[in-house]
């Protein structure tokens, strides 16, 4: 059996490479087409425009200062605007209402608390609908948390070394600790940028694998137009073997693809598209989701034309909707949540998460699962679709 299955797979992989449509449709065409894309629009993506609410309840010097200091960050310069509130209930409205993208919140009694070694907390109020504002307010106040687990240290060490609590701020700032100086090191928004190459990369990988599996799977209904599929069935192997072998194939051929488009996107722009592993996890799945929803739109066309026009209509569709074409972000909101029902939108959502946001295998298990979730349910279907077309 698995010397059949060894046969029908080295002659299809054969026939692909003699009439030239693995390497147009597995290789040139796709790095091309990325690469073009990724000349033209690359670079990182557009940068951010956020406006964050500034809630002063305490009005002492730790929210002055820090105000101060982000106001004159230069790795915020351009991107961030101020925009004070008198409330939290205040700026929760605007929030809602899409008015600004977050809000910092300094409660009352912050500067005195800090100052007696009692510690404080900043609130931030984030929304789904900007959540890259919403990095930059937690990049800020993760800065703030650090400056005051500091200086409380430093207040606790002083009142343990029998320094009076009313010299306490005094003894504190004459020994290193003494302001809330605010000094972001790093841009807040590193891990929050994807480059545009990286999304029109994978998106040409996602769309042609639907392709490349569909060249192999389509030769099947050729095959049988032909009548040489009755005479491989005829052969001394299982009926499944010539459906298997051509898809084992166009699987292969398409994770090639997508690891040479990945592989180009590198080389040529220098972009990171994340943990190696996680990547390469997470393209097997969206390839096996292709090859099996393929398999489907196979399995229910009569002629190898027409299945030529319900894959291209398929692939295209899913590549609009799922982030391959038009980046996801840029679709409206129901559309983003249809993107959802493709393997294109899990795809690319993953891959945002490990290109931006870091993270290895782990960031992308919901997304492989939905993956291997499709393959599986459109694989049973176009079993079944095969054994009534192919096989009956």
């Amino acid at each position: 059996m698995l010397r059949a299955l060894f046969v029908v797979s080295r002659l299809e992989l054969r026939a692909r490479f003699m009439d030239g449509t693995a390497l147009l449709t597995a290789l040139l065409a796709p790095i091309v087409l990325a690469s073009l894309f990724g000349f033209a629009l690359g670079g990182d993506d557009p940068p951010l425009r956020a406006t964050v609410g500034f809630v002063d309840l305490d009005g002492g010097e730790f929210p002055a200062s820090v105000r101060k200091e982000v106001l004159s960050a230069k790795e915020l310069d351009g991107m961030l605007t101020l925009r004070d509130f008198t409330t939290e209930k205040d700026a929760q409205q605007t929030l809602d209402d899409e008015g600004i993208g977050a809000a910092i919140v300094f409660p009352a009694g912050f500067s005195q608390d800090v100052g007696a070694g009692r510690g404080g907390k900043v609130t931030v109020l984030t929304s789904p609908e900007t959540p890259l504002a919403g990095v930059v307010a937690s990049s800020i106040v993760d800065r703030i948390s650090a400056l005051v687990d500091a200086r409380t240290l430093a207040v606790k060490a002083s009142l343990d070394a029998g320094v009076s609590a009313d010299k306490v701020k005094e003894f504190v700032e004459r020994n290193g600790a003494s302001g809330p100086a605010l000094t972001l090191e790093s841009d807040p928004m590193a891990g929050g940028k994807v480059d545009l190459s990286v999304y029109y990369g994978s998106g040409m990988a996602a769309l042609f694998a639907f392709f490349v599996v569909g060249t192999s799977v389509r030769s099947l209904l050729t095959e049988r137009n032909l009548g040489t599929l009755n005479r491989m069935r005829a052969a001394p192997i299982r009926p499944w073997i010539p459906i298997v072998g051509k898809g084992v194939v166009g699987f292969l051929l398409a994770l090639v693809s997508v690891c040479a488009v990945w592989a180009s996107s590198v080389l040529l722009f220098g972009s990171t598209w994340g943990d190696p592993l996680a990547v390469f996890a997470l393209w097997t799945a969206h390839v096996l989701a292709a090859a099996a929803i393929t398999m489907l739109v196979a399995s229910r066309a009569k002629t190898d034309s027409q299945a030529d026009g319900l894959i291209m209509g398929v692939s295209f569709v899913f590549a609009f909707l799922g982030g391959s074409l038009v980046p996801m972000y840029n679709l409206p909101d129901f559309l983003q949540k249809v993107a959802l029902f493709t393997p294109n939108g899990w795809t690319s959502t993953g891959l945002t998460e490990l290109a931006g946001g870091g993270g290895g295998l782990a960031t992308v298990a919901g997304p492989i699962a939905a993956l291997c979730g499709m393959a599986l349910a459109a694989g049973g279907v176009a079993a079944f679709g095969f054994r009534r077309g192919l096989l009956g």
